[in-house]
Order: C-alpha cells, then structure tokens, then sequence
C-alpha cells in the first residue's frame, strides 16, 4: 500500500483454494423521474474483489418494488450464471453463485412459486431465475440493507457509505 495517494487498487483473497463468485444486487426504485423506470445496479465478486458490475435504467416501467427487485435479480442471474461457466473455463470449481439482496418479498417470489396480486405483471422472460435457483446454479440470500456493496451503483449516497461500499468490494487504497 502507498500512503498519501488517492490510488486505488483491487484486493484479491484465495479463501481455502476454492473461488467464490458472490454478487450484490439492488435497485432504485422509479429512480428516473422522467419516465418512472427503475435503475438496476448489481456486482460480482471474486475472492473478495470486484470481477462484473452494471448500472442500468430498466426498460420496463415496473408497478411495485417487488416486481422490480423480481427483475434485478432475473438480471443479476443471467449474469451469475455466465460468471459460474466462465469460472469452469478457466479450471476454477465454482458449486453455485450467490446473489444477495436486500429485499425480502423478491427473495420470497423467487422462492415460493404462487401467484400473487404482485407478481401478476411480471413478463415471462423474467421467470428464468427460478430455473436458475432449481437447476442449482443460483442461490438467493438476504442480506442487510446497510450490508449491500452494490447500493452506491443505484443512488445518491453519502462519502461515509460510498467508501463503506468500496470496502466491502475490497477496493482499498494503495
């Protein structure tokens, strides 16, 4: 590390031999106040370090947070599971990725396959992710809003928090 500069360089850890692809998704809801649309962020991980990230305004205007927390995890798992053939490419033994995020009522939609008075505009192409969690590729898991690197791709957040999210992407200076 090189103190007293404003560098940043990317921390890798091996963690007993084996990768570990984690990834963060979040969104800001009706974050575009000139057609009402969504802005998905997500990001990927690698032995700590950040390997795929996206911000992106959602093309579809969603009619409730579950419904567009549905569509960021789709997102972020087509993602994941690329990463997840990729790591196979490359010879590193990667059992499934883990997306987390922080909203309970999608992971619950992923989850349990009912249909509800929520989930009724949701697009079909959006209901790969639940192939994607059966298949075992994918596995969705809650994590705390606080506790979510990729909140600073989706909104407006204080430097405390921005540099907070680069810590958990072990973005550190050097």
């Amino acid at each position: 590390y090189l103190k007293g500069t404003n560098k940043f360089g990317i921390l890798f850890e091996r963690k007993q031999g084996k990768a570990c692809v984690l990834g963060y998704v979040d969104l800001d809801y009706a974050g575009d106040l000139d057609k009402r649309r969504s802005i998905t962020g997500y990001v990927f991980t690698c032995g700590g370090g950040p390997i795929s990230w996206r911000a992106v305004l959602q093309s579809v205007s969603a009619l409730s947070t579950t419904e567009v927390e549905y569509m960021a995890l789709t997102e972020a798992s087509k993602e994941a599971v690329w990463l997840k053939r990729l790591a196979k490419e490359f010879g590193i033994a990667q059992d499934l990725v883990v997306i987390q995020s922080d909203s309970q009522s999608a992971i619950c939609l992923v989850k349990n396959q009912v249909f509800h008075g929520r989930s009724k505009n949701i697009d079909l192409r959006y209901l790969r992710i639940r192939d994607c969690v059966n298949d075992g590729d994918i596995m969705i898991r809650k994590v705390h809003t606080t506790e979510n690197a990729s909140d600073c791709l989706t909104k407006l957040v204080t430097a405390a928090k921005f540099k907070y999210c680069l810590s958990l992407l072990y973005l550190v200076p050097c």
